[in-house]
Order: structure tokens, then C-alpha cells, then sequence
């Protein structure tokens, strides 16, 4: 799977929210179905979200947070990000790997 074409696929057609801060806010919410993580992305960070928030699936992807931000089409790193509705991206067929 591309990642970068079905990111974009999903940024465009679904709802996705980036960064920290929001990512652990729609999981506190419910509203996440799946949270995709850099590969630089802090392990605290990635321990407390798994820790915290256990039925939410979480994949890291091979990218650090430059790549991902830039195949997010971010001027910005991004070292995680949420899916709260894929659209018509294929990104919730990602097998959670944390």
C-alpha cells in the first residue's frame, strides 16, 4: 500500500486530525479508529497513548515525522496523527503494529 497516496486520500475525503496534543484528545473523545505514529515519534508519547487508550489501533509507519508531514502535504513534521474517518482511503486496512 502507498501510504503517502492513501494519506492524502484521506485528507481529502475523511477526517484526520494531526499532532500530539490532538491525537490523545479524539482518543479521550472515542472518536479514533486508528493512529498512525512516525517512526522518530516519542516512545513516552507512543507508551502513554497504547497505555491509556489500549483498543485503539496504532500503526507506525516507516517515515519520520518530516516524510510524514510532507506526504500529509504539511509544511511541518508531523509525528502523529489521527483517523477519525478514513474517507476513501484505504488506511484503516493498515495492520496495527505497536
Amino acid at each position: 500500500m502507498d501510504i503517502a497516496r492513501q494519506l492524502k486520500q484521506g485528507i481529502n475525503t475523511g477526517n484526520i486530525v494531526f499532532g500530539q496534543r490532538q491525537t490523545s484528545s479524539e482518543c479521550s473523545k472515542g472518536g479514533a479508529k486508528m493512529v498512525l505514529v512516525a517512526s522518530n515519534c516519542p516512545e513516552s508519547f507512543i507508551d502513554e497513548l497504547r497505555n491509556s487508550h489500549p483498543s485503539v489501533p496504532m500503526h507506525q509507519v516507516t517515515m519520520v515525522n518530516r516524510q510524514l508531514g510532507a506526504a500529509c502535504g504539511k509544511p511541518f513534521p508531523v509525528s502523529s496523527l489521527c483517523i477519525i474517518d478514513a474517507g476513501q482511503s484505504d488506511l484503516l486496512q493498515l495492520a496495527p503494529n505497536l
